[in-house]
C-alpha cells in the first residue's frame, strides 16, 4: 500500500477511514472442509521456526493486520509464497512471512494453498 498511500493528504487519509468503517463488515465463514487441514496450517513447525497459519491468518472478524487466506486462488498463494521464500516479495513488517515461506517446503507450500483455496468465503450482499 506504500506506493500509494506515499502521496495523500491526511483529509484524503481520514476521508479513506471515514469511508472503509462505514462499510459492513464481512462475517467469518466457518465452512464444512473440503480438503483436511494440513499439520503445517494447524500446528506449524515450531523446530523450524514456523506458527500456524492461524496464528496470524485467523478468520476474518479475529485478525488483524492479516489478510485472510479462505477463499484465495490456490496458484495465487503458491506464488506468493514462493515469492517470500525468495526474497521477491517484502511488504511484509519483519520479514515475517519471508522467515516462514523459506523454511516451509515445496509439499507445505502446496498443501496449504490447497487447503486455503478449498475454504470459500461467504458471498455477502452488502447493504447500503
Amino acid at each position: 500500500m506504500s506506493p500509494f498511500a506515499v502521496n495523500i493528504s491526511d483529509q484524503e487519509i481520514a476521508d479513506l477511514a471515514a469511508y472503509y468503517a462505514y462499510l459492513p463488515r464481512l462475517p467469518a465463514y466457518h465452512p464444512e472442509r473440503q480438503l483436511p487441514r494440513p499439520r503445517i496450517v494447524i500446528y506449524g513447525a515450531p523446530l523450524r521456526g514456523i506458527a500456524p497459519c492461524g496464528a496470524c491468518h485467523g478468520s476474518l472478524d479475529n485478525k488483524i493486520g492479516s489478510p485472510w487466506l479462505e477463499g484465495q486462488s490456490e496458484a495465487y498463494m503458491k506464488e506468493q509464497l514462493q515469492a517470500f521464500a525468495s526474497g521477491k516479495r517484502t511488504n511484509d513488517i519483519n520479514q515475517q512471512m519471508r522467515n516462514v515461506a523459506r523454511a516451509m517446503t515445496p509439499q507445505e507450500i502446496d498443501e496449504a494453498a490447497a487447503y486455503y483455496a478449498s475454504q470459500p468465503p461467504e458471498i455477502v450482499k452488502a447493504t447500503y
